[in-house]
């Protein structure tokens, strides 16, 4: 055999040198075939079945936050695509699909008449399978080099794939206007349908634009638009996908469109999209057709951007407001400006989920297009008293104080407070600890600071934010810089006692095939006790339902557990309230990019608490709101004293206001002074002593 096969080698060889213009022919002709025939082999068919697909972002109910794509491309599998769809795309594309291997002869034959004939370079008749291997290795360019690398892909893809996954691949592929690439997005786009839910009419419609889907989309060219739904019904019915009836029907039937969706882009989708980025990275965002669960509750989302809005518009109608209005401004006029700041009155919102952190609503400032400059995540600014829960969170923590502890009230020049000194006065007034935050009284909290050293509140602080606090008792009245996501985050220490959940925003990644690839595990991060937090918390209510913000009571009318704090900075630069109920922790920000006084007499309880308040009244609904913050194990109510001297060093103690939570073994202090807050020795269960308390002790070890 291998003599014969010798032979049969040299018999081909000899016939060739015997007639060299014919070998020279074969090998004009076999060349191309081989060249175009390797290239075919060389490419990679993974482009063929992957494609950009677009990224879907959801809230946390299910709803379209936005989408992010390179393409805007939702993938869809055969089994989804209608029936009548696929027909319809056979009828009008490439009559011949299912009889051809590839390339249609006849249509071929025609297409290089035409172009031997000059009427052009190609006739338009490439077959489904081409225009797959076209868009797929991305040639577009009018030549014969490309007409030949498609037809020889094309039968490399019909040998690789069966006719069902290559009209899948090609349904998902092609354009069909306005950016919509693929029958998924173009079914949503068009007709608010998925593939698989479209009628005739529709069908035929999408079929009859891929030729030239710009010009005849039914947007923009309603009459196209029929016109080539008409062709595409007249060839189904040729080809007896339908009866010619039922084309009548459908060709009669009138065109029903979906309003343009556009979803604007906003601070909190940007804000998303920034924590996608670091979970998977850019490429898979706008390229991985990636379906994504976020905490956003784009009802409260929605309604926290419109209220801010119209409420900021209200204050820039306010006698006394001096600077530019939101209405007044042109951005075309402005020369040389920073595009991430306006100089309007500008305000932000944030609300976290107590149960595990999610960020149910951000609101960045009045206008993504105008300020794309998140304020909610970016802009740091002063706290002013929205700090001073965590003054007394540290004192409670570290000096026994309770509510009903005595502070000296009494004015002194606040710019000129020392560390280690608490001022004294001669004719001191006092207050509790409860009336100095429900009120903001910054004397009591100064003093309360001083006592406590600003070390421990310091470093409070920085766990609860994650930010930093500069070491000066300036700090303690808020001259040091957080976002308000850092405060909101802050606050959720005290409804959920003392452990804050990490703020975060997706909640779950699932791939293109469904397969779950991320799921956010909450973290919380300890930082005061049960105890501690529930009594700052029982304070707090109190700035609600008597104190600085008490106007969501009156003016509001909002029910249920409610707590927060207050916050204005110097010179009314900033207004903050940063409040909560037992599900939701939110900040509220008003203030001017360029720090400056907003308006006289700018007080928090007159900027930010009714924003607050106009936004929150739509979350404090239903059964939620009966509920309350559970009191935690370890404490007991207990009625304060107060000393009154008597002769030498003999008090007699008289019982004051109503009883406040004091924790179990807590020896609480009754009075804040120059020796029970600063100089007294601290006993080694943790409040330091009077000497009142020195003096019982002495005479009860001697009896």
């Amino acid at each position: 055999m291998a003599a014969r096969s010798s032979e049969r080698t040299g018999g081909i060889l000899g016939w060739l040198f015997a007639h060299p213009i014919l070998a020279l022919l074969l090998a004009v002709i076999l060349a191309p075939v081989a060249y175009y025939g390797l290239w075919a082999l060389a490419f990679d068919m993974r482009k063929v079945s992957h494609m950009p697909a677009t990224s879907v972002i959801l809230d946390r109910n299910g709803v379209v936050l936005q989408r992010f794509y390179e393409e805007h491309r939702l993938l869809v599998g055969s089994k989804f695509i209608s029936k009548q769809l696929k027909q319809a795309v056979v009828a009008t594309e490439d009559k011949r699909f299912y009889h051809h291997f590839g390339l249609d002869p006849i249509a071929t034959f025609r297409a290089i008449f035409n172009n031997l004939s000059g009427r052009a370079n190609t006739s338009g008749a490439s077959t489904i399978t081409q225009q797959l291997a076209r868009n797929s290795a991305d040639m577009f360019e009018r030549t014969l080099d490309r007409k030949a690398k498609e037809l020889a892909l094309a039968i490399r893809i019909e040998l690789a794939f069966s006719k069902d996954e290559i009209l899948t691949f090609y349904l998902n592929r092609i354009f069909l206007g306005r950016n919509v690439y693929g029958v998924g997005a173009a079914a949503d786009a068009y007709f608010g349908k998925r593939p698989a839910d479209l009628n005739l009419q529709e069908c035929a419609l999408l079929a009859g634009i891929i030729s030239a889907p710009n010009a005849f989309s039914p947007w923009r060219s309603p009459e196209k638009a029929r016109e080539s739904r008409a062709r595409a019904l007249s060839r189904m019915s040729e080809q007896g996908f339908i009866k010619p009836a039922e084309a009548k029907v459908a060709n009669a039937e009138p065109l029903i469109l979906r309003p343009l969706m556009d979803l604007p882009a906003s601070h909190a989708v940007e804000a998303v999209a920034e924590e996608l980025r670091r979970i998977v990275g850019q490429d898979a965002l706008f390229r991985g057709g990636l379906k994504v669960h976020t905490t956003i509750d784009l009802n409260l989302q929605r309604t926290a951007e419109a209220e801010l809005e119209r409420w900021l518009s209200e204050v820039e109608r306010m006698p006394g407001y001096k600077h530019p209005t939101r209405a007044s401004w042109d951005p075309d006029a402005q020369h040389n400006a920073d595009i991430l700041k306006t100089p309007y009155l500008q305000g932000s919102f944030v609300a976290i989920d107590n149960a595990d952190g999610g960020i149910v609503a951000l609101v960045g400032g009045r206008s993504f297009e105008e300020s794309p400059f998140n304020r909610a995540t970016r802009a740091r600014r002063q706290a002013g008293s929205s700090l001073k829960p965590f003054i007394y969170a540290a004192a409670f923590r570290d000096l026994g104080m309770a509510a009903f502890t005595e502070i000296d009230k009494t004015p002194f020049d606040l710019k000129r407070a020392q560390a280690g000194r608490i001022p004294a006065s001669a004719s001191p007034s006092y207050i509790t600890a409860r009336q100095a935050i429900e009120g903001s009284d910054n004397f009591a909290a100064m003093r309360t600071g001083l006592a406590e050293g600003l070390e421990p509140f310091a470093q409070l602080v920085g766990t609860a934010t994650r930010g930093s606090v500069p070491p000066y008792p300036s700090s303690f009245l808020g001259a040091c810089e957080f976002t308000p996501l850092q405060l909101a985050s802050a606050f959720t220490v005290f409804p959920c006692l003392g452990a804050a959940p990490e703020p975060f925003l997706v909640q779950t990644i699932h791939n293109t095939d469904g397969k779950e690839i991320y799921r956010h595990k909450p973290l919380r991060r300890p930082v005061l006790s049960p105890q501690v937090a529930f009594q700052i918390h029982d304070i707090l209510r109190g700035v609600v339902d008597r104190g600085t913000a008490r106007q969501l009571r009156t003016n509001f009318k909002l029910r249920g557990e409610l707590a927060g704090k207050t916050g204005t900075t110097d010179d009314y630069r900033d207004a903050w309230f940063v409040g909560y109920c037992p599900g939701i922790t939110s900040a509220a920000w008003v203030g001017l990019d360029k720090p400056q006084t907003v308006i006289a007499g700018g007080y928090a309880s007159r900027l930010a608490v009714p924003l607050w308040g106009r936004i929150m009244r739509h979350a404090l609904v239903g059964p939620a709101t009966a509920t309350a913050v559970p009191v935690p194990k370890g404490l007991h109510r207990q009625q304060g004293t107060s000393a009154r001297k008597l002769f030498l060093f003999f008090e007699k103690r008289e019982a004051t206001g109503p009883d406040e939570w004091v924790r179990d073994g807590q020896r609480p202090l009754a009075r804040l002074d120059r020796k029970t807050g600063y100089f007294a020795d601290r006993t080694p269960s943790g409040p330091r002593r009077s000497l009142w308390d020195s003096v019982k002790g002495w005479f009860s070890k001697k009896r």
